[in-house]
């Protein structure tokens, strides 16, 4: 494995979309700051990086919409009679 400098590795480390479509530069210089510090890297055990971790948008409305659409028609209902001033459908 390569080894480069502390203040490159923070570098590289710091602005990962950079180095994105190139992970073995981000992995060494990740286990060059790891070694750093004293610590031992299994990389066996690593999992993809966060930023490549594809996430889906959550719209908080949608999420429940179906538990409120009944009483969203019951009141659209209501309305509808109160201006008709009959039996709305």
């Amino acid at each position: 494995m390569y080894k480069f400098s502390t203040t490159t590795a923070y570098v590289v480390v710091m602005t990962p979309p950079h180095f994105s479509d190139q992970p073995s530069i981000l992995g060494c210089t990740w286990g060059t700051l790891m070694s750093e510090h004293g610590k031992r890297k299994d990389l066996e055990r690593l999992g993809a990086p966060a930023y490549i971790v594809e996430t889906k948008p959550f719209n908080p409305v949608l999420a429940d919409f179906d538990s409120r659409t009944p009483r969203i028609l019951a009141r659209i209902r209501q309305h509808v009679a109160q201006s008709n001033g009959g039996d709305a459908a």
